[in-house]
């Protein structure tokens, strides 16, 4: 078993460290880590698939589209001690970091080809659009399927070529504009700007496809000039952002005085039902996919790329977020079997 959230919070702080290279190897590992897993998923199923369906092409596509969502969250718990949705969570996170680490970076920036960071591209994108998806696994698989011997991950490689990559890359971009990812699209600017793109045809299509840039977002590959007149700037939003935070800080300290704290070890089931549901905003009558719709949503909230331009307390305080989020979905999941 591997804790790979630990791996990536080391990653994640190497890289708020400006050591990105230190912080691409973690990510590395863990994005190998996640692609090994999904790898025996995929060769589990073909196996099954040529022993007991052999010549039942339909009867074998069945199989896969009805047991997949199984078949992950088992295969995951076993490498990882993890659902589905931790998993996805984790690969997101990995692949976003992993991702700035390269396109901020300009000694990786140079050492690894376009054609392969495109592809992580597609891959993070992908999971991005199939996040509420629980097959999300079999939508990575339909056109990047995992290629590696029994020992070693041979680099995931696109069913297409790179000009399908990019055409489906400017589709994807479109579909989270409007979304807490937007910043990606950006990021995947950036990296064609720095890699010296920016007048090719796709560097314009994706431009075009995601309008002006926000005024908060920060490009991480400046002058040292640049960097310090953007700084300032960052510093006087984050000094805002955090008199939010404080005030609702002070507001959490005066409640939890005020009335008996939660503790998961000592309640009773149903004192469980209740603070379990009232985190995860359950109300009424809920089919299992809402429940999985709304702890995504709840954890996206919270995302390391949406809290680290925070101060540590507030990081921290999101991080204690996400670790009850995950707990009550993980209660709610046993008591219901979802």
């Amino acid at each position: 078993m591997s804790n790979i959230s630990g791996m990536r919070n080391s990653a994640d702080y190497l890289y708020e460290q400006q050591k990105p290279y230190e912080a691409s190897i973690i990510y590395g590992e863990v994005y190998r880590q996640i692609w090994n897993s999904i790898g025996s998923i995929y060769d589990g199923i073909n196996d099954f698939s040529k022993k007991y369906l052999p010549k039942k092409v339909m009867t074998s596509i069945e199989f896969k589209n009805h047991y997949i969502y199984e078949i992950s969250s088992t295969t995951f718990y076993q490498w990882f001690r993890m659902d589905s949705d931790q998993v996805l969570n984790e690969f997101i996170s990995t692949l976003s970091g992993h991702l700035k680490c390269i396109s901020y970076s300009k000694t990786l920036i140079n050492n690894v080809s376009k054609q392969d960071v495109l592809n992580d591209f597609l891959v993070l994108y992908t999971l991005i659009d199939f996040k509420s998806d629980e097959s999300w696994v079999d939508q990575v698989l339909k056109f990047v399927p995992p290629k590696f011997d029994p020992n070693q991950l041979d680099k995931a490689r696109p069913n297409l070529l790179q000009t399908h990559v990019e055409k489906k890359l400017t589709k994807l971009s479109s579909n989270i504009i409007t979304t807490n990812w937007n910043h990606l699209n950006f990021l995947l600017v950036d990296y064609l700007m720095n890699k010296g793109e920016r007048n090719s045809l796709f560097y314009n299509g994706i431009l075009k496809s995601i309008g002006k840039r926000p005024s908060n977002y920060s490009n991480n590959y400046k002058t040292n000039e640049q960097s310090e007149r953007q700084s300032k700037k960052n510093e006087y939003e984050k000094y805002e952002r955090y008199e939010r935070f404080e005030r609702y800080e002070k507001y959490e300290k005066y409640n939890s005085h005020s009335k008996p704290g939660f503790d998961s070890k000592t309640a009773t089931e149903e004192q469980k039902y209740i603070y379990y549901g009232k985190l995860l905003d359950l109300k009424g009558t809920v089919q299992k996919k809402e429940i999985r719709k709304k702890y995504l949503k709840l954890v996206g909230q919270y995302h390391p790329d949406k809290v680290e331009s925070l101060g540590l307390d507030l990081r921290t305080l999101a991080e204690e977020r996400t670790k009850e989020l995950n707990e009550a979905y993980e209660w709610i999941k046993n008591k219901y079997n979802l």
